[in-house]
């Protein structure tokens, strides 16, 4: 009997450490590489990308640009557009890929493995597109550690749409109404100081 479960995207996104040789492989190959996982795989990719430290490198910014650029196809229900050519080719240095996927892999396995099919009346795909638009907006912001809360915001909420898991699916909409009330914190304090 064959499985209907999905493919692992802990996996997939591991076996990008294995491409590219030494200079890593280009953002276009890492998502050509996870389109077998479905149209979502590419957003846990780029909120990977996004959360990984990288000095000189705006991954935040590009990384978030990517993540609105593609949702809106998705609120739209359009195919996803290709990325844009300058990004598409762009390398993902081997360092920043191993760091991102240090930090993102134990909590994607977690997911995997407690999301399943359930209360999918909480998984509306159109309040979780829009807020994976506004988690992107944030992450492409120059705030340092403010890609953290977004991109796994980003990665709970696409797995939970991918499992079709209304309460993984709550849970990433309430971490990104945490990262938002962090983000109103900083922009607060920073008011307040000015004035």
């Amino acid at each position: 009997m064959i499985s209907s479960r999905p493919a692992s995207l802990a996996l997939a996104l591991a076996a990008l450490r294995r491409m590219g040789g030494q200079d890593g492989p280009t953002i276009a190959e890492a998502a050509a590489r996870l389109h077998h996982t479905g149209r979502l795989a590419v957003f846990p990719l780029l909120a990977v990308l996004g959360m990984a430290p990288s000095p000189g490198l705006p991954l935040g910014a590009v990384c978030g640009g990517l993540i609105v650029w593609l949702a809106v196809d998705c609120v739209f229900d359009r195919p996803l557009r290709p990325l844009p050519k300058g990004l598409a080719h762009r390398r993902i240095p081997p360092k920043v890929l191993r760091v991102g996927l240090r930090l993102v892999l134990p909590l994607l396995r977690k997911l995997e493995k407690l999301a399943r099919p359930r209360l999918a009346v909480l998984t509306v795909p159109l309040a979780a597109w829009l807020t994976i638009i506004v988690q992107g907006v944030i992450m492409a912001l120059p705030i340092p550690f403010g890609n953290v809360l977004p991109g796994v915001a980003v990665i709970v909420l696409s797995v939970a749409l991918i499992r079709h898991d209304g309460v993984g699916a709550a849970l990433g909409h309430a971490l990104a109404l945490v990262s938002v009330a962090v983000l109103a914190g900083l922009g607060w304090g920073l008011g307040v100081s000015f004035f």
